[in-house]
């Protein structure tokens, strides 16, 4: 019993510390898209681990789709699993590209192609061929202990990838669609902060991050060739005297008014 347990606590110590790699390494894109570094953040710990989440996720439905597709002892299932590799990459290439239909779909969908996928296949597996009942029941590997070992090893380098790719894509979701994910705001300064004044009159201040420190805020004012100019403002939070802020909630339809 002692030996289970302790075979449990190193597996899930292991598990923590990959999904924390994961949430750092994703976070670091999806501030550093934005022009914000992690140091200004102060982020802990767990939100590290909050932020792996979506991608850990997607990492146990690409396990699953590199099981089954094993397991299946056939070539075409393989084709699922070529097409769902560079989905992340695709999502993230996209946004640069939303005139396109194709890369549209990818930025609205992201969510749904990763996560059914490997149903998908699972479905049409057992539809088309019956005998891959038994084998999927069986659940035995059967190819090998380096087979086994190369395909954790493409599914770890895989998670880095979408963690990165996940990581920019969530940050260039806020930018294109700045009000479904941030709260509006309208900052108020002590009358001493007279460099910071003029902040006040800004009509499309969107708030990125609060913290004890810093106050970063997106200002999306001003328009460049109908392209959107943004401008990342890191104030000192003890200059902040009020920020009144509004926020939307997508689909709901409700408008949540917050002062701090």
């Amino acid at each position: 019993m002692e030996l289970k347990l302790s075979s449990v606590v190193s597996s899930l110590s292991l598990i923590a510390a990959w999904a924390y790699s994961l949430g750092w390494i994703k976070s670091l894109y999806y501030f550093s898209t934005v022009g914000v570094g992690l140091e200004q953040l102060e982020l802990t710990p767990q939100d590290y681990l909050f932020a792996s989440w979506y991608t850990v996720e997607n990492v146990m439905f690409f396990l699953l789709l590199l099981w089954i597709a094993a397991l299946s002892q056939r070539l075409w299932p393989w084709i699922f699993v070529l097409a769902y590799l560079p989905i992340p990459f695709l999502t993230d290439w996209s946004y640069g590209h939303l005139n396109n239909p194709v890369c549209r779909y990818f930025v609205e969908n992201p969510h749904s192609i990763l996560k059914f996928f490997p149903f998908a296949l699972l479905i049409l597996l057992v539809l088309i061929h019956r005998d891959s009942i038994a084998l999927l029941r069986a659940s035995a590997w059967n190819h090998g202990n380096f087979a086994l070992a190369l395909l954790l090893v493409v599914a770890v380098a895989w998670s880095i990838s979408a963690a990165k790719h996940i990581g920019s894509a969530d940050a260039k979701r806020v930018l294109n669609n700045p009000e479904a994910y941030l709260m509006h705001v309208h900052l108020r300064f002590p009358d001493s902060a007279v460099e910071l004044k003029p902040i006040e009159s800004q009509p499309m201040l969107f708030m990125f991050s609060l913290s004890a420190r810093h106050c970063i805020v997106l200002d999306l004012t001003e328009n460049v060739v109908n392209q959107q100019h943004v401008r990342v403002l890191d104030i000192p939070r003890e200059s902040v005297r009020l920020v009144d802020g509004t926020f939307t909630v997508p689909g709901a339809g409700i408008l949540i008014n917050k002062r701090f």
